[in-house]
């Protein structure tokens, strides 16, 4: 059954006729719920599976070929602002923020803030997990969207406010005690998948100088470093960690000196060791690109004066990453991956490549020059 024509009829059913809205309800439910099983393009997985979560593919095409614009994805909006407004069938809210996830994005300007207004509610923590975190997967899959959204490009339908909100909400998911012990690290099957996905939107977010603000007001870069100590190492969390800390040590609240100095440069020397297997996602592409910026960023206090074996490690470690993505290209654009996304990836690890390669033939050269370290 098709889900947007189960949920048009509940919405255009008389609030009297109980027996008909009940009906549509299981229909849309039922719709939803298929739709979620079928969503992933590489394997079958359930739809309360966790990884589902994280790792499941909802990308869908229209009959005539193209790809659906945010307006194909109004109903669906209407329907999640419904449900999160209400005492809701949690399982069927996580369907429909999954399904969403096949358009990452904010929705179109109309829904806008309703849209992020009905992802504050299912993080709350009074909702389930599955919840909770389709909610952060989907905020996630928006990053770059919300970084943009500056006070002098915020959208007419959004305001600063929510933002905010939305900023205190989203620490919730990751650190549900966070107002009683920032001390506390989240649960290890959290810190596997769920990790890599919120450093991913902090890594995202750092990017803008106001919501840099606001992650250091609200802990969010106070937590990273706590969780920088109990962080089972994952290439893809580590990744996005690595490039995060660049933010971080650019602020005004530099690191400490230690131990997350270190670990900040275990997470750039493991992240390129594991680059060199390869990239497979749209979100390994991203992390890849985290760890440009995070390497980059580091090269800035590198001792040039004294020969450094570890910096001619680094430079064979991109370089095999190098060759990794220039071999597989070809297949992974064919499978389905996004080849702007990628080629602005192996562009810039080919630039940090072959400035690694002028450090070590003429050190004193780029001494003078930080700027060739930061593009």
């Amino acid at each position: 059954m098709d889900s947007r024509d189960a949920c048009n009829r509940l919405k255009n059913t008389q609030q009297a006729d109980d027996r008909k809205k009940h009906k549509h309800k299981a229909d849309a439910r039922t719709s939803l719920r298929t739709l979620v099983v079928h969503g992933d393009s590489h394997f079958f997985m359930l739809p309360d599976e966790e990884r589902l979560i994280w790792g499941g593919d909802f990308r869908w095409r229209r009959s005539d070929g193209l790809l659906p614009s945010c307006e194909d994805f109004d109903w669906l909006v209407d329907y999640l602002v419904e449900e999160a407004n209400t005492a809701a069938d949690d399982k069927t809210v996580g369907d429909a923020l999954l399904a969403l996830s096949a358009m990452p994005n904010l929705r179109s300007s109309t829904k806008r803030h309703s849209y992020i207004t009905a992802l504050i509610r299912c993080i709350d923590p009074a909702r389930p997990p599955r919840v909770r975190h389709a909610a952060l997967r989907a905020i996630a899959d928006a990053g770059e969207e919300l970084a943009s959204m500056t006070n002098e490009s915020i959208p007419q339908s959004v305001d600063a406010t929510l933002l905010n909100k939305l900023s205190c909400a989203i620490l919730t998911v990751v650190c549900p005690n966070h107002s009683q012990d920032q001390t506390v690290p989240c649960s290890t099957s959290f810190q596997w998948r769920g990790g890599a996905c919120y450093f991913r939107l902090i890594f995202a977010l750092a990017q803008s100088d106001e919501w840099r603000e606001r992650l250091t007001r609200d802990g969010h870069f106070e937590h990273c470093i706590v969780l920088a100590k109990h962080l089972t190492q994952t290439w893809l969390a580590g990744c996005y960690l690595a490039g995060v800390f660049a933010y971080i040590n650019s602020s005004d609240k530099l690191l400490p000196l230690d131990p997350t100095q270190k670990r900040w440069q275990a997470f750039i020397r493991k992240g390129w060791e594991g680059a060199r297997y390869g990239v497979y996602t749209d979100v390994d592409v991203g992390a890849l690109s985290a760890l440009v910026v995070a390497t980059r960023h580091k090269l800035r206090s590198w001792d040039f004066s004294v020969p450094n074996e570890e910096l001619t490690e680094l430079t064979a470690c991109v370089y095999r990453a190098l060759e990794s993505m220039q071999s597989t290209k070809d297949s992974l654009v064919l499978f389905g991956l996004d080849q702007v996304l990628f080629d602005a990836a192996l562009s810039s690890v080919q630039g940090l490549y072959d400035d690694l390669r002028r450090m070590i033939e003429n050190p004193n050269a780029l001494q003078t020059d930080n700027g060739s370290l930061q593009s």
